[in-house]
């Protein structure tokens, strides 16, 4: 069902799985093209082909699917990938249990966001023991003060931003990529929201359209928690002052002793 708040046109966005809020809906038209030119009837069939040989579990496939999906549908260009041992050790960052974490490629463009990519050979995706590999990757994040990175096993796909005091996600798979032998919502979402576009700064621009994204929407939960807080707090002195007769009569038989902080956990429970 797609999010009451998503704007139709971009109804792409409710096609993905989510955890916790990634980008407020109302922020898509802001940063994001709502549609994208069809894929050549060549890529189309050259990633369709990537992914049955992943659905099929054939070997050594991850490699070849994610230069297909990185490289060629998203158009990252390839003379900014980090591969194997081209990945620098300043890219690795110990874990608080000792074990290395360390991203599988990056993409480092000379503006915009950088991109780390992390792999996994868990079944699911943040699920059961594949938990393990999302937790490592928000660490790897939080200790290099990155806000984005993606992880997969290759069926998931998942962008993962880990702030200070907040974690979201979404989450693509690719069992739903096509519909009717042609790509659909999901790889749609996938060329708006990591495509070259969106992870490189525009001229004038500190930020990637992606990271801006983000970052208006943990401004816009700031300043609704703010007014939230706000509203909670002149509604508990309302109903204090609205109560005070009948707080002094219950207390005035001698059998109650309330005090001020009863009123007051009482009201904001409430």
């Amino acid at each position: 069902m797609p999010h009451p708040e998503t704007p139709e046109h971009y109804s792409w966005w409710s096609e993905l799985n989510h955890g916790g809020l990634l980008i407020a809906p109302a922020r898509l038209n802001e940063y994001f093209p709502e549609t994208l030119p069809a894929l050549s009837s060549y890529l189309t069939e050259k990633l369709r082909s990537a992914v049955q040989r992943m659905q099929d579990e054939q070997p050594d496939v991850l490699g070849p699917l994610l230069d297909t999906v990185l490289e060629e549908v998203l158009k990252l260009d390839r003379q900014y990938w980090l591969k194997g041992s081209s990945v620098s050790p300043k890219w690795s960052q110990r874990a608080v249990t000792g074990e290395t974490i360390k991203p599988r490629r990056v993409w480092e463009p000379p503006s915009g966001v950088a991109l780390p990519v992390f792999t996994t050979t868990s079944r699911r995706v943040g699920i059961h023991s594949g938990r393990r590999d999302v937790a490592r990757v928000v660490e790897w994040l939080r200790r290099r003060s990155r806000k984005i990175g993606l992880l997969t096993n290759g069926q998931q796909w998942r962008l993962i931003y880990a702030g200070l005091d907040a974690e979201a996600w979404c989450e693509w798979d690719i069992d739903l990529w096509f519909e009717q032998g042609q790509p659909g919502p999901q790889v749609l979402a996938l060329r708006c929201l990591l495509g070259t576009e969106t992870l490189t700064a525009k001229d004038g621009q500190v930020a990637a359209p992606l990271i801006q994204a983000i970052d208006a929407t943990r401004r816009g939960q700031a300043e609704l928690t703010s007014a939230l807080g706000e509203r909670v707090r002149d509604a508990v002195e309302f109903l204090i002052q609205a109560s005070d007769e009948v707080v002094k009569l219950l207390g005035s038989d001698g059998q109650k002793d309330l005090q001020p902080r009863d009123v007051y956990i009482a009201a904001t429970r409430m």
